[in-house]
């Protein structure tokens, strides 16, 4: 029976070749978009449980109040560690993992990378297995363990096993390392990690003079098999008193712990938290662009499907008279579509690995990969996504054409008004998501082209920015580009607008409020062309009284509600109280120009990590030549790292690039699954109004009106899709916008998107009709009247 099933699904599949072709397209792009998300939200649902003790590794965390606001913090005291090792005997192990930014100089190439300190018995406690290598490796201060695509990034061609490694820490140390061990490739399902791995040895700088005030990235904890984690929880009060006793500004809460294989539902909410947590929002954006796609493409089969129920009238007919029964009708056609929803399988298989992967790979940190051969769950995944297409997509058709009754198909009797409600219901739902989706890539784009073209708040084309790596290296470099002749102003600075700055505690009328601080030279701002709007620059000639002052943006005015005037209001600044000196104009310090209060406050020359040299427009290639000179003559071991202003947000933006590509290659898909279906659907829709149109053209109707006449119906269903589809996105939309303002700042869409959206896809269908209403217009009136059929 199932031979006889499979045999007469795979005769109707080539008797059928573009409806079949149509849905197989559109069901295998929906299903590569299905394990693409299923890839990525098994990632993030299993992050880190490949570690053999998970379930017993917890990362210590810490709670404190902020402006009457509980926030959970990740980076916890350095002390702890030593402490819960030493009291606490159901505690098998503790690691102590500190990070840092460095700079590598390798092969005339400037790089930052994150270098990771941690206790030598940290593979004890994670299960990283080395490819290369001995874990003793981190006994030894000066050894470096390297993850595998650090080891292929840095060492391509070569064995890294006793090779140098130098890097440039973020207090400007350079240190020499020497490679002892590569890690095996990590999982996919990786949430914590490392990409340069050494020993926690106090002649690190950044591990020196550590006490109660001191935080590192993280401490894990491993508890003994049985132990109970609730009853080490609840023994926490006493180091919450000493802690709190060393900080009485920022006094702890609560200590708490969160286990790596389990992490706490509000995990992803935890402020520096050193492993990565599942966002619930991102659990449901990816599975509804799955859901989207599936919906999309099941729509179009159904429609299809529906739409040429006619051709098998007779069919049904027959098996009925014969003695069919309508389990066996249902069962054909579920077997038939059981066939296709394979060969839509197979091919999204296919799309998955050649293009989706790739793509998504290139947008996102986290990586995929489709290991079929050693995925169990994937294997349950594809052989459950087979058989829920396959019911989805067609058990109503089956059920439907099933119960046609024999005597109404051959008398002819048999009315499809309510199939033909259904199918427009379908199509209405149908590109009412493919609008949203057109929609939304759109919108992607034209938020990336608006943050790219805000305004900085100053003119960047003229602005090179030079890295230091040494103290020493700001006042020789300065005399000497000072003199070039393009070369109008030089300043420096320890933290850079665009590139780095801090987040600080600031005390406003003895109220704690939050801040963006900038440590810079007293010139800085005017080399950097920042705009006064009251007060006074830093005067370089009145070092003793720049110390007691700062600089504040507009935004730090109006959301820390200081009242006019502004300029000689006190505040606290790391205990130390200031004067406000002036008020610059909001600058762009973030890639979207979102506002944040931000503090400018002088730094000593000792201090500086970065050069910024004011040219004469146009003058920046001889200048950057100059810089390249100049560094070579004084630093001839490293090569120099430098940039332009302009360019200083060009991460952020080739990230959006990528993301908008993204959705708009899913909108694009997503379009094309949609007009294929209507391609589908109007032809058979065209078909059967052949005789209709040739009565109608021999009483005088014209080819136009003939084109509006057999499209007025999808005219209007389009509109319809259209208007709700843009009520749903401009509602979404603006309340995105409200709940992500601190991110996407002063971002505005407008109407623009909405037309363009709507232009491509109205356009799209219009060319996915014209061939069939073009031949069914033009339709040669003897051959159409005089069709036996």
């Amino acid at each position: 029976m199932l031979r006889t099933y499979f045999l007469l699904a795979w005769r109707n599949l080539l008797a059928n070749k573009l409806a079949s072709l149509i849905n197989i397209v559109g069901l295998s792009i929906a299903v590569a978009c299905s394990i693409t998300v299923f890839l990525t939200l098994r990632n993030f649902w299993t992050l880190d449980d490949f570690h053999a003790n998970g379930d017993r590794i917890y990362m210590l965390e810490y709670v404190q109040k902020h402006q009457d606001e509980t926030r959970t913090f990740g980076d916890a005291p350095a002390l702890m560690a030593n402490a819960l090792a030493a009291d606490f005997p159901q505690v098998k192990h503790t690691v102590r993992v500190e990070r840092e930014n460095v700079t590598v100089y390798r092969n005339e190439s400037v790089i930052s990378e994150m270098i990771t300190y941690a206790d030598a018995n940290f593979f004890d406690v994670f299960t990283f297995p080395l490819a290369q290598g001995s874990p003793a490796a981190l006994r030894d201060p000066s050894a470096l363990i390297l993850s595998h695509d650090m080891a292929l990034k840095y060492f391509p061609d070569q064995n890294p096993i006793g090779q140098p490694f130098t890097v440039l820490t973020g207090s400007r140390e350079q240190k020499q390392f020497v490679v002892r061990g590569v890690a095996a490739d990590f999982p996919d399902n990786i949430g914590f990690k490392f990409a340069l791995l050494t020993g926690y040895h106090p002649v690190h700088t950044a591990l020196k003079n550590q006490d109660w005030s001191s935080h590192i990235s993280a401490v894990f904890v491993e508890l003994h098999p049985r132990a109970n984690i609730a009853t080490l929880a609840r023994q926490m009060k006493p180091y919450m008193v000493r802690y709190n006793a060393r900080n009485p500004e920022k006094p702890i809460e609560s200590f708490v712990f969160d286990n790596l294989r389990q992490p706490a539902q509000n995990a992803y909410d935890v402020d520096r938290r050193p492993a990565e947590a599942n966002h619930p929002l991102i659990s449901l954006v990816f599975g509804a662009i799955a859901l989207v796609m599936m919906a999309i493409s099941c729509v179009n089969y159904v429609n299809i499907s529906l739409g040429g129920v006619t051709r098998r009238l007779k069919e049904i007919g027959m098996r009925k008279v014969l003695g069919g029964t309508r389990q066996q009708l249902i069962g054909q056609f579920m077997i038939e579509n059981l066939l296709l929803c394979a060969f839509a399988l197979a091919f999204g298989l296919l799309i998955t690995e050649l293009f989706l992967i790739p793509l998504f790979n290139d947008i996102m940190t986290m990586t995929i990969s489709l290991n079929v051969g050693q995925n169990g769950t994937l294997w349950v995944f594809l052989i459950g996504l087979l058989l829920f297409t396959a019911v989805v997509s067609g058990a109503y058709p089956a059920l439907y054409v099933s119960a046609f009754r024999p005597t109404v198909v051959f008398a002819g009797k048999l009315k499809f008004s309510d199939r033909r409600t259904v199918a427009r219901v379908l199509l209405v739902g149908q590109f009412a998501l493919a609008f949203i989706a057109v929609i939304i890539g759109v919108a992607l784009t034209h938020a990336g082209k608006q943050w790219q073209n805000i305004d900085w708040g100053y003119t960047p084309d003229n602005a090179l920015v030079l890295r230091l790596t040494d103290s020493t290296q700001y006042t020789i470099l300065k005399n000497e580009l000072g003199q070039l002749p393009n070369v109008r102003a030089v300043s420096g600075a320890q933290s850079h607008v665009g590139e780095s700055m801090n987040s600080q505690s600031v005390w406003v009328g003895g109220i704690e409020k939050q801040a963006l601080v900038f440590d810079v030279g007293p010139d800085y701002p005017q080399t950097l062309g920042l705009q006064l709007a009251q007060g006074r620059f830093f005067d370089p000639q009145r070092r003793a009284e720049n110390t007691q002052s700062v600089l504040v943006n507009q935004t730090f005015v109006e959301q820390h509600g200081l009242k006019q005037p502004v300029v000689g209001q006190s505040m606290r600044l790391d205990s130390q109280l200031v004067t406000v000196a002036g008020v610059v104009q909001d600058f762009k310090w973030f890639g979207s120009g979102a506002e944040r209060p931000a503090i400018l406050r002088p730094a000593p020359e000792s201090r500086f990590t970065y050069l910024i040299a004011d040219f004469e427009p146009g003058r920046g290639p001889q200048v950057a030549t100059a810089v390249t000179r100049i560094w070579k003559a004084h630093v001839p071991t490293m090569t120099p790292s430098w940039f332009y202003q302009k360019d200083v947000f060009e991460n952020f933006n080739t990230t959006s690039r990528k993301l908008s590509a993204g959705f708009g290659v899913l909108s694009g898909l997503a379009l094309l699954i949609a007009c294929m279906g209507l391609y589908g659907l109007a032809t058979q829709h065209f078909v059967r109004r052949i005789k209709e149109v040739s009565v109608r053209k021999v009483l005088g109707a014209t080819v136009s009106q003939v084109i509006l006449l057999v499209n007025r119906e999808f005219i209007s269903l389009l509109l319809v899709a259209g208007g709700l589809a843009n009520a749903l996105c401009f509602t979404g939309i603006q309340l995105l916008l409200q709940q992500t303002q601190p991110f996407t700042g002063g971002l505005r869409l407008g109407l623009w998107p909405y037309l363009v959206a709507n232009g491509v896809v109205l356009l799209t269908a219009a060319l996915a009709v014209s061939v069939q209403s073009w031949k069914v217009a033009t339709v040669k009136l003897a051959e159409s009247l005089k069709n036996p059929d």
